[in-house]
């Protein structure tokens, strides 16, 4: 969406990213190039901290410092400083460079389409590793664990999809916002390209695939990638989108895909006292072929039992482009068979 009528504070909340300086900052991150700087250091150890907390092993180097280990995952893992004012994503594990490049150009580019986001403050690299450091943003994330949580993200991702689903001249489908060599022709090649070899043996590919295909999906657009209500974070009025790493260039139903999925799996893992609204979701309008194709992603990276929780039965009755409101409840079955089979979320 590409809307520029009226004042966007008094209608959606969403504001560009705030440039003032804070009396914290410190002089090496200010107008320092996020996708240039490449620091060569290496991680020391620190010492425990006074509360017991897992000892600080932040990328040596990295301005604001000292940090103390917030959250870890596989492939990342974040910090924030004493002074709760700057937050560090270090990146690991699968081509750590890249994942930082691709996430501080669509932080870059989402910035000029009025979207509020984190600014970005300083990066940098070790030998094994990229970080990447940002300004904190105060405020409460985002979950769909109430009904008004729910009805909340839903209008957040719909208003996200006005400012960011534009389509870039001259652009194919393929990972990250700027052009590359790995960009692929169509959609359906983007979209069953994400699959593994696994999952390409599955007796479901086939069918999978002249789904997608079959889809006339519309232009190639810019995707957020991972849309989840954590990731919206709020103050006041205002409202601000984070963890842009998974952006990418397709169609706009992905995003969709993506948020519709996100709020029924962590509402059905967590197994919430009240009904799901699916007439809420249905609002999201995602294309039955696509949610089944969120949804086999999903289990082709989950352990086993993995892509054996996948059932034609499921994909054909997606297939059949159901209403939305159907393709909810089918992807809400779908999902609930995986946790009882002993999918991890």
């Amino acid at each position: 969406m590409n809307r520029r009528d009226g004042d966007i504070s008094t209608t959606t909340g969403f504001l560009p990213a705030r440039r003032s300086i804070h009396p914290h900052d410190d002089p090496r991150g200010l107008g320092c190039d996020p996708l240039s700087i490449a620091f060569t250091c290496s991680d020391t150890p620190k010492p425990a901290q006074d509360d017991g907390r897992t000892p600080c092993d932040a990328p040596a180097g990295a301005p604001f410092g000292p940090f103390r280990l917030r959250h870890e995952k596989p492939f990342s893992r974040t910090f924030t400083n004493e002074s709760g004012t700057v937050f560090l994503k270090e990146y690991r594990g699968i081509t750590p460079s890249l994942r930082q490049e691709r996430e501080g150009i669509a932080i870059a580019v989402a910035s000029g389409l009025e979207v509020g986001v984190p600014q970005v403050l300083g990066a940098g690299a070790t030998e094994s590793t990229a970080w990447t450091v940002f300004r904190y943003l105060p405020g409460d994330r985002g979950t769909v664990e109430t009904q008004d949580g729910l009805s909340t993200f839903v209008e957040r991702v719909i208003e996200l999809g006005h400012r960011i689903h534009v389509a870039p001249p001259d652009t194919r489908p393929g990972a990250g916002w700027n052009r590359s060599a790995e960009d692929t022709s169509t959609h359906s090649d983007f979209l069953m390209g994400q699959f593994s070899s696994a999952a390409r043996a599955q007796p479901w590919w086939n069918d999978l695939g002249a789904a997608v295909g079959s889809l006339a999906l519309g232009p190639t657009v810019y995707l957020h990638g991972d849309l989840k209500a954590e990731h919206f974070i709020s103050s006041g009025d205002h409202v601000s989108v984070v963890d842009w790493e998974a952006c990418a260039r397709g169609p706009a139903a992905c995003d969709q895909a993506d948020a519709l999925f996100h709020v029924l799996r962590d509402l059905l893992y967590c197994t919430v006292s009240w009904h799901i609204q699916h007439e809420q979701l249905e609002r999201l309008q995602v294309p039955g072929p696509v949610m089944a194709w969120r949804l086999f992603r999903w289990l082709d990276r989950r352990p086993t039992p993995g892509l054996g929780a996948a059932s034609r039965k499921d994909l054909h009755q997606l297939m059949e482009e159901p209403k939305p409101t159907d393709v909810s409840r089918i992807a809400a079955r779908a999902i609930t068979k995986a946790f009882e089979l002993g999918v991890p979320r």
